[in-house]
């Protein structure tokens, strides 16, 4: 029983030494290491709500581009749609002007080529005239005269 005596003793001088020694200095250091963890925490839930309201404004601001270029592509789409059309109108003016300019050109020519034929119809009709007056007052001859003056005439036309 002394022993035990003796081991609950020194047990109680133990529970006394550290409870007396120990403990202040643990506990202290354990409320450091506490308060530490706190600060974090606290640090780490504000950066969680600067992320969650960075990440809400990266959001928004992605929300913002997509509206931006959507209504880009619109505005594009009805640009080029103006400009087919537009192009598709000077096509148009530009081949009326170039048929209209064929056309007079064309009625121009026609009418330079009418004036040609006009010119040596004139001239043969002056020839036969000048061949008829030449030649003997013979009325056969003025009428083979006549007769090849016309046919000459009408393989120019």
């Amino acid at each position: 029983m002394a022993s035990y005596l003796a081991e609950v003793f020194g047990f109680l001088l133990l529970a006394l030494f550290i409870y007396r020694y120990v403990k202040p200095p643990l506990k202290k250091l354990m409320e450091r290491q506490a308060e530490s963890i706190r600060l974090s925490l606290s640090s780490a839930d504000a950066g969680l709500d600067s992320a969650q309201r960075m990440l809400a404004d990266a959001h928004a601001a992605l929300e913002a581009a997509r509206s931006e270029a959507k209504a880009i592509l619109e505005r594009a789409h009805e640009t080029s749609a103006q400009l087919l059309l537009e192009g598709e109108r000077n096509g148009r003016e530009e081949y009326d002007r170039l048929v209209a300019s064929a056309g007079a050109e064309a009625e121009f020519e026609r009418q330079r080529e009418k004036e040609e034929v006009t010119r040596q119809v004139g001239a043969i009709v002056m020839a036969a005239t000048e061949l008829v007056v030449a030649a003997e007052v013979d009325n056969s001859l003025q009428r083979v005269l006549i007769g090849e003056a016309i046919d000459a005439a009408e393989a120019m036309a």
